[in-house]
């Protein structure tokens, strides 16, 4: 439902969905939402950060080892250079970062009633690491081990251990555990954690057509396949094979079924795990520093082994897809570490009984293998992480690459080039020293930060968005307010943080919000759906400056019956399409 929008003390109003400004309200009533802290701090002063504008400040955190693959500290500046396209850029901010530094403050205590998706509320200080638990592309016996080596690195982390959350991708990403330090958090969630949808779970199942081996061997008019229709594709293939056709014709038309069957199990699950890995980035978009994405997986679901040459217009290629998932999570600064949960595996063209040049039977689980760790390779390699393959310590692996993210320096520079084209610009780091190894981001893509609508997909907030990982692109409070008597609507009072959108167009001072709130039953269901638009194309300085000072205000009326409810709010900054969600409970009394 779209209505009226309304910022806090008549800020904003909405004329057919298109906000114009009326006049500022000064005094106590623009500090409505100051309830968001508890009452006896104070409201933290507004950082000195830089709003954000069209000019792109590229960021590189980097890796760098001796010739011992042993972490360098103590570099300068002056001991890197940073070349995009080949062509030197300006090093305009420089930092080394370790787990050791001195952590920040607590941020201050919010109320019970009051929702963030603020990091700071959400996570440790120091490095962060993302531990996804991938279902959807490992059969059952490899995750048995994959859980027994996690549980083996939990048992022995730390309470000062590294930030770090659980995910298991399925039919979908799940949270298992927010980023903790607590071991206790992790392991119960790790314990918790059931195996989900497999790629065992999602193939077809086998069809068996009886037919003769001799000429002219027959075929019953309709194959017997669970659950199939006179319309079914197998159906098809056995009632158009005519009496006279040989056995070979038959199983000719069978096999090229099942490479149908088997490309669009691929693709599906391809499809899923690229949403999966561009929904982490999302997430973790707003947290500062590196964050490592420890993945473990049987491979990514991609097959380059094709049984025949009629079976290449089944072929679909992922490599610009694949591209574009590394870039986005290498904009959020999230490092790949693929992790073979298969442990120690040998290949059958390395059998030593093996003579002359490999069988069909052969080839086609070797092309498999390179294509699925190429895959996993160029995931690694883009985003600045490290591939594991061939190890039964996968426990060991886990803490290598966690161990990464313990220091690292971390550059940004102002590219030379300002056209946005939306073509991959490669980025090189350079050591004075040549005998240092540095491992990086290979680059990004020069996207416009207003072509995001070109998506097609501007939903916010969609049936499966319950229990769905928070985005951090745009940062905000959140408060809802229950009814005091019954048939009264609820108020949901939000507070966004002006650092985090657009507010400069230009010369002049300008936003454009779009809000929704979707509040689900505890079954699940999306009960009610509530859309608005604050667009505005030129701000009066007073006005921006008192956003810079105090937060954009909301307030939003939301109509719902008696019963339990998840709220899940979202706010999108239409000008570069970052967006920032959360969920919060909510109960009504009857």
């Amino acid at each position: 439902m779209r209505r009226p929008f309304m910022i806090l003390s008549g800020m904003w109003c909405c004329v057919t969905c298109r906000l114009k400004f009326l006049s500022w309200v000064l005094g106590a009533a623009c500090l409505t939402l100051s309830v968001h802290l508890a009452s006896e701090q104070q409201a933290p002063a507004v950082p000195e950060l830089s709003i954000r504008a069209t000019t792109r400040l590229v960021t590189v955190d980097t890796i760098v080892t001796d010739a011992d693959s042993r972490p360098v500290s103590g570099l300068t500046k002056e001991d890197f250079s940073v070349l995009e396209d080949g062509k030197p850029q300006k090093i305009a901010f420089f930092s080394f970062v370790a787990a050791e530094q001195k952590p920040a403050p607590p941020p201050p205590r919010l109320r019970p009633d009051v929702f963030t998706n603020r990091p700071e509320y959400h996570s440790a200080n120091g490095p962060l690491v993302i531990l996804l638990l991938d279902g959807l592309n490992t059969p059952p016996t490899q995750q048995l081990y994959v859980h027994q080596q996690i549980m083996k690195y939990l048992t022995s982390l730390k309470l000062a251990g590294p930030g770090t959350a659980i995910l298991a991708l399925g039919n979908t990403l799940t949270v298992l555990q927010d980023f903790t330090t607590d071991p206790q958090l992790l392991l119960s969630a790790a314990k918790s954690y059931k195996r989900g949808r497999t790629a065992v779970d999602i193939e077809s199942p086998k069809i068996e057509i009886p037919v003769t081996t001799g000429p002219g061997g027959g075929a019953p008019a309709q194959a017997h396949l669970p659950g199939s229709t006179a319309n079914d594709e197998a159906a098809n293939v056995a009632s158009q094979t005519k009496p006279t056709n040989s056995f070979a014709e038959l199983a000719q038309s069978l096999k090229r079924f099942d490479s149908e069957v088997a490309a669009n199990d691929e693709n599906v699950r391809v499809r899923v795990t690229l949403e999966a890995l561009r929904r982490i980035a999302h997430a973790v978009s707003g947290y500062p520093g590196r964050k490592n994405l420890i993945w473990f997986s049987d491979g990514f679901p991609i097959s380059l082994a094709l049984d025949q040459s009629t079976d290449l217009d089944l072929y679909r290629p992922y490599h610009e897809q694949i591209r574009q998932t590394s870039a986005q999570l290498s904009d959020a600064n999230v490092a790949v570490y693929p992790i073979d949960a298969r442990g120690l595996i040998t290949s059958p063209l390395a059998d030593p009984s093996s003579i002359g040049p490999p069988s069909q039977a052969q080839s086609a689980p070797f092309a498999r293998e390179f294509s699925r760790k190429a895959t996993m390779n160029r995931l690694a390699d883009d985003t600045g992480g490290k591939v594991f393959y061939q190890t039964n310590d996968l426990n060991g692996a886990l803490q290598a690459a966690v161990n990464d993210a313990q220091s690292y320096y971390w550059l940004s520079y102002y590219p030379e080039r300002k056209k946005w084209d939306g073509k991959f610009r490669t980025i090189k780091i350079v050591m004075t020293d040549h005998r240092l190894k540095v491992r990086h981001r290979t680059g990004y893509y020069a996207v416009d930060p207003a072509s995001w609508r070109k998506a097609g997909d501007e939903k916010l907030i969609s049936l499966s968005d319950l229990h769905a990982l928070s985005n951090t692109g745009v940062l905000f409070y959140a408060h809802p307010i229950r009814p005091d008597k019954k048939g009264q609507d609820v108020t949901v009072e939000l507070l966004i943080d002006p650092h985090t959108v657009s507010l400069e167009n230009g010369s002049a001072y300008s936003t454009d919000l779009d809000f929704q709130i979707g509040a689900f039953t505890s079954d699940g269901k999306l009960a009610h759906l509530e859309s608005q638009t604050a667009k505005a194309d030129e701000l009066r300085p007073e006005t921006y400056q008192q956003f810079l000072r105090s937060g954009i205000p909301a307030r939003f009326q939301l109509a719902l019956k008696s019963g339990n409810y998840v709220l899940h709010v979202a706010v999108r900054d239409n000008t570069n399409g970052h967006i920032g969600s959360l969920e919060m409970p909510l109960q009504i009394e009857k």
